[in-house]
């Protein structure tokens, strides 16, 4: 099973189309100096890049300079504002159904059909697409629908999942990671449960490992890799490893863009994602900068699907620069993960800066009480990965760096997705 195969020439010439309606709006308008000339894919990249600021000030309600036609026959969401202020944007219901069913075909491929019976674990409401959209898609999949929201308390999320015995549970790896500490904390399991899908935020491998032990689950697969603002842009087979996606070429047109030195990443290398969804024209989304780092791969997958391969590297400028260098997030959760039970992969770090110095806080939920020897052993664990860090304590860069465990699910979430940022940068006002 594979969704279907375009072309480049074939995106290229959808994408065309897509680029002279929105010449019709304001904002392309005036963005285009009133014409695209696309006839190559040379001058399709002389195109100005799409920046979630102009989408931030030109979409409805703000303002209605991005539409191409009359806001009618549509829904409106929200991309929920985890990475920023919150982004609206439309669909007219014939682009927001391409949408699902696209999102629903990712699922199908991965073996999700009529006998399952799938928990819907988003948070519901705030203009946020993820509960409806999934409602939509397991619609279509014909599937029991069992929508039980996170709006409610996790006790009762886990009470109604025991009852009704889902095989399907979908929802933010933030979720996934507190469900399985609290599963590992008072013993529970979900006999059922043969698959974990989750979207919204990346899953490292050492959460994978968490929740699949202690959730007694082995199938643990991206619903998609997804955005509010483009739909989907990526889906995984059986044979894709942790953060591998095939492209849906009929539904978006993905560049990766080395932005340095303005050129088409090779094969291989690190680049920013750079999509045109090739079905929405009443509020075209073209050339958008999402803010993801990929890479394409040139082996073809297994599956014997012909989409390509690409291979997210994280978040563009998400990363930590300490000392003069940049670190991932992800070694932070990595040695946490390596310290085992009762740490969570739910943690906060916050970085001040104090008369020249910079002190580092790192709070990390816990199930139950900690001793001060196991934070010890987290921060030399820390110190140990991270030269970065140590050259910063030696120089005297680094005023403080304090370790506290913090109850389960204690950290903030977003009240509109329930994501834990895992970064609060003082120093980026």
């Amino acid at each position: 099973m594979a969704m279907e195969h375009v072309t480049e020439n074939q995106q290229l010439e959808r994408a065309t189309r897509i680029a002279h309606t929105a010449l019709k709006s304001r904002f392309y308008k005036q963005k285009y100096a009133g014409q695209v000339k696309t006839d190559s894919m040379d001058a399709w990249r002389a195109l100005p890049v799409l920046e979630r600021k102009e989408i931030l000030t030109h979409s409805y309600p703000h303002s209605s300079d991005m539409l191409t036609q009359p806001l009618e026959d549509a829904i409106v969401i929200s991309t929920g504002g985890s990475s920023g202020m919150a982004r609206y944007t439309t669909y007219t219901h014939a682009e927001w159904d391409a949408f699902v069913s696209c999102q629903s075909e990712a699922m199908r491929i991965l073996g999700i059909g009529p006998s399952d019976r799938i928990a819907n674990l988003f948070i519901a409401g705030h203009l946020w697409p993820s509960f409806l959209g999934l409602h939509d898609c397991i619609k279509r999949l014909g599937a029991v629908h069992l929508p039980i929201s996170t709006n409610i308390a996790m006790e009762e999320v886990v009470s109604l999942c025991r009852l009704f015995e889902p095989t399907v549970m979908v929802s933010l790896p933030t979720f996934f990671v507190f469900l399985a500490d609290m599963a590992r904390r008072d013993g529970f399991s979900f006999p059922a449960l043969s698959m974990i899908n989750y979207a919204g935020e990346h899953l490292s491998r050492a959460a994978t490992e968490h929740i699949s032990s202690a959730l007694g689950v082995k199938r643990i697969k991206a619903g998609g890799y997804t955005s509010a603002d483009a739909g989907i842009m990526g889906y995984q087979c059986e044979h894709c490893a942790p953060g591998v996606y095939h492209v849906p070429t009929s539904f978006q047109f993905i560049e990766l863009i080395n932005f340095d030195e303005q050129r088409p990443a090779a094969v291989g290398e690190k680049a920013e994602v750079v999509v045109t969804n090739l079905s929405r024209s009443s509020t075209p989304i073209i050339r958008y900068r999402v803010g993801d780092v990929a890479s394409w791969l040139a082996a073809p997958c297994a599956c014997g699907d012909s989409n390509p391969l690409i291979q997210l590297a994280g978040r563009s400028g998400q990363d930590v620069k300490l000392g003069g260098g940049f670190i991932s997030l992800d070694t932070f959760g990595d040695c946490i993960g390596a310290q085992g039970e009762p740490f969570s992969l739910n943690f906060q770090l916050e970085i001040a800066d104090v008369g020249g110095q910079f002190t580092l806080d790192l709070a990390v939920e816990t199930a139950g009480e900690v001793a001060q020897s196991r934070l010890d052993a987290l921060e030399q664990a820390l110190l140990a990965a991270i030269p970065e860090l140590r050259v910063a304590r030696e120089k005297d860069y680094l005023r403080s760096f304090s370790i506290r465990a913090v109850k389960l699910g204690s950290l903030p979430r977003s009240p509109i997705t329930g994501k834990v940022a895992r970064l609060l940068d003082q120093r980026v006002r």
